[in-house]
């Protein structure tokens, strides 16, 4: 039986943790929709409100969760190896934050590598869909402990498909915690390794921009340093959650991931800005250009291209200036 501190205590701080950044991907976000998102399309503001709407629904169930142990489950030990269903729910609602953000950088891949796509899109791909159908599998586990929670509680609406398993009640919650620990490492390692080959391969396709100009090396440093900035902070918790797997301190990385997903993917949006502001840019004619551009400054058989390196800071989808720049 789990300890009062190694499950309301770790829980409490992770609830306390992910509230804190939800608090600061709404300000980011709300910056962003207010002075940053000029230019970008339609598919890059829908990606950008999705990631807080499904970090809002996370933070709800969540919250619905912790008022279930503190509240309703209040001095009942023998409730300290339940789990609510709004754990499931919350549990998917990461899931799918990690997804949509790691499908946003990867489509970013897929513009700078124009040539060689597959290659360099299709192994971060696959690691991004196994950890979402590895969540998805572990969301679906978590209901196999759940049992029914009698009066004074919600009724968990899975109950009905949970008693399809065979075997008592007792044997159903542990065949779910072995198997939930299973698929918590597997979602932890292929999350960190989707991670980490994202800043991998952004790193290296735009290190294959440099040319001789000192200033667009200067803002290829920056960007590689933005890279590494992004994924550092999730590719770090997951990698705790794989090293704390079958205890309850995993939760206190877990949680707030979702919220670094979302902060990563602004962050990276409003990071143009600052970059604009190094170059000191007057006018959007002068410096407003495509990142796509900055596949110009490879060598093409015996061709060099050249950039500004302004090329690299302005990052939407638009293939008119794709066409321009091949």
């Amino acid at each position: 039986m789990p300890t009062f501190n190694e499950t309301w205590g770790c829980q409490l701080l992770a609830f306390v943790f992910d509230l804190t950044l939800y608090g600061v991907a709404l300000i980011l976000v709300a910056q962003y929709f207010r002075s940053y998102c000029t230019g970008d399309n339609v598919m890059i503001r829908a990606t950008v409100g999705l990631l807080c709407v499904i970090s809002t629904v996370h933070i709800a169930f969540l919250s619905h969760q912790i008022y279930t142990d503190f509240v309703i489950w209040f001095n009942k030990p023998e409730r300290l190896d339940h789990i609510p269903f709004s754990a499931s729910a919350m549990l998917l609602a990461i899931h799918l934050t990690a997804f949509t953000a790691q499908m946003f950088f990867i489509s970013r891949i897929w513009i700078l590598a124009k040539k060689a796509r597959f290659w360099y899109t299709a192994p971060v791909l696959i690691l991004a869909l196994l950890q979402v159908s590895l969540g998805i599998a572990q969301t679906i586990v978590v209901n196999w402990s759940i049992q029914p929670l009698g009066d004074n509680c919600i009724e968990n609406p899975f109950n009905a498909s949970v008693s399809a398993f065979h075997g008592t009640a007792d044997e159903r919650a542990g065949r779910g915690r072995a198997i939930r620990g299973l698929t918590a490492i597997g979602y932890s390692a292929s999350a960190a390794a989707c991670d980490i080959s994202i800043t991998f391969v952004l790193c290296f396709l735009l290190n294959q921009g440099r040319s001789s100009s000192r200033r667009t090396n200067s803002m290829i440093d920056d960007m590689i340093l933005y890279a590494i900035n992004r994924g550092t902070a999730t590719s770090v918790a997951a990698l705790i959650q794989l090293l704390l797997a079958g205890t309850f301190f995993f939760m206190i990385f877990l949680l707030p991931i979702c919220q670094l997903y979302v902060i990563s993917v602004v962050s990276m949006l409003m990071s143009r800005q600052s970059l604009r502001d190094k170059l000191g840019a007057e006018s959007e004619g002068a410096t407003t250009f495509q990142l796509e551009t900055f596949r110009a400054a490879r060598n093409e058989s015996s061709n060099l291209q050249s950039m500004s390196p302004a090329d690299i800071i302005t990052w939407r989808d638009n293939e008119d200036v794709l066409g321009k720049n091949t």
